[in-house]
């Protein structure tokens, strides 16, 4: 069974004279780390958000693990780590872990339990006292992943995981992927760096102007940014 089956999406923002998605299918099989890369405006944070359930209006079909969705028990089984940082800076670290997990409907023990464990997982059992305001932006986006791995899920959906921050934290998030990803959960991952793609994932889709323009291994690509750039040209897309 495929961890995530997409048929066929069409979607379009009100008002746009283009649709952000158009007749887009993809397949996540289960277990894999997959790349999900394509120029500013190609789709993919609609896809993602598509996929999470947050868009209506949508024709075509998604399932998770083989329940169609919109479907409850399909949705708690997503993890989502979005772009845009998705936390409480006048929370502590625990404190944004706890309205989170209560809102994903863990009981307090899973909320106490699971809290911990995703606080080791990302380096942050030091500092999960600590006002997110106090944070720098990689300690941000490690918290971010840790909210999103929360309720263990068995998919999960990353949106520029690693933009903006140091070093330090992007070798502590790629690490953490990789041992999630060796226990056995599917990511797919939205980015815009070709060498983490490259590193990390085991296929790739390529999605530009909201279709999905090129899916495959990429153990058959030898250089990721030139296959890139020839699949989607290397004018500007600044808007």
């Amino acid at each position: 069974m495929n961890a995530l089956d997409i048929s066929s999406i069409t979607f379009s923002y009100e008002g746009a004279s283009a649709c952000a998605l158009q007749n887009f299918s993809l397949t996540v099989a289960d277990g894999r780390m997959q790349a999900l890369l394509g120029p500013n405006g190609a789709g993919k944070s609609t896809l993602m958000r598509v996929i999470t359930g947050q868009m209506r209006g949508y024709s075509g079909d998604v399932c998770i693990f083989g329940r169609k969705m919109p479907d409850r028990g399909a949705l708690s089984s997503i993890g989502y780590a979005p772009q845009a940082i998705s936390l409480y800076k006048s929370l502590t670290a625990r404190e944004n872990l706890r309205f989170f997990g209560t809102m994903a409907n863990l009981s307090d023990k899973q909320i106490a339990e699971r809290s911990e464990a995703v606080l080791d997982q990302i380096g942050l059992a030091d500092h999960a006292g600590e006002a997110i305001a106090t944070y720098s932006g990689g300690m941000q986006r490690r918290l971010n992943l840790a909210v999103a791995l929360l309720h263990s899920p068995k998919l999960l959906l990353l949106d520029e995981p690693t933009v903006g921050v140091d070093p330090q934290s992007r070798h502590h998030i790629y690490e953490t992927l990789i041992r999630l990803n060796e226990s056995g959960m599917t990511i797919l991952l939205s980015t815009h760096m070709m060498e983490e793609a490259q590193r990390l994932c085991s296929s790739v889709t390529l999605a530009d102007g909201g279709k999905m323009i090129y899916d495959g291994l990429m153990s058959e690509i030898d250089n990721l940014e030139k296959f890139f750039l020839e699949k989607t040209g290397r004018g500007l897309r600044d808007d």
